[in-house]
């Protein structure tokens, strides 16, 4: 099973537990800011004022705003892919079809978007614009789609008919996720459900392995 969630930043990482426990304060508080205000609107005093430390133990970990920044791409992840297969088995009988199991996941995850729109827009613009970083989220969302795919697989009778190699995972993955963005930003009204609805036949359709 492919590994947690990378980072390319060289952070330092904290042996004790006061230090820890720091550490994991301005996460949540960088994580929390952006959430509510947008990572260009959030600043390292604001964030280490939300945290409740001084601005030498940011330092102490992170070079910059940029290098924390891997960190909150981390806890989206976690918080957008890791419940997803639980929510969809959670919703559907095991021998729901397999367009009706890529439809619950592409609900799941225009939920989270919408809920998280500053974060997820800036930092998908920043995927496009920023090498590193949009390597890093690249890398992520693959790894998460692969482990929530394997506990899908696992769990639905439609499992053993669908393809699950790498790089038809990789396809599924992009499609889902720019299916995700694009109907989060683009205010389509009643024509979302179709699509929506259009992309998970389209993407069932090509799951299924060859007779």
């Amino acid at each position: 099973m492919p590994k947690a969630v990378k980072s390319s930043s060289k952070i330092r990482n904290p042996v004790q537990n006061r230090s820890i426990e720091r550490k994991e304060r301005l996460i949540e508080a960088a994580y929390q800011l952006v959430k509510l205000k947008g990572y260009s609107e959030t600043g390292i005093r604001d964030i280490v004022d939300a945290a409740n430390v001084s601005i030498g133990t940011f330092y102490a970990y992170y070079k910059d705003k940029y290098d924390i920044a891997f960190e909150i791409l981390k806890k989206y992840g976690e918080e957008t892919y890791g419940q997803l297969a639980e929510g969809v088995i959670s919703f559907l009988p095991n021998d729901a079809k397999l367009s009706e199991i890529v439809y619950r996941m592409l609900l799941q995850l225009k939920k989270s978007a919408t809920k998280n729109q500053k974060l997820h827009k800036e930092f998908f613009l920043l995927s496009l614009t920023d090498k590193k970083f949009g390597e890093v989220v690249r890398e992520n969302e693959h790894i998460r789609i692969q482990i929530e795919f394997q506990k899908l697989i696992t769990y639905f009778k439609e499992g053993k008919k669908i393809k699950n190699d790498p790089i038809s995972l990789i396809l599924v993955q992009r499609v889902i996720d720019d299916i995700t963005t694009y109907a989060t930003f683009s205010n389509l009204g009643d024509k979302e459900e179709k699509l929506i609805a259009e992309t998970s036949i389209m993407v069932a359709n090509y799951l299924y392995k060859e007779k």
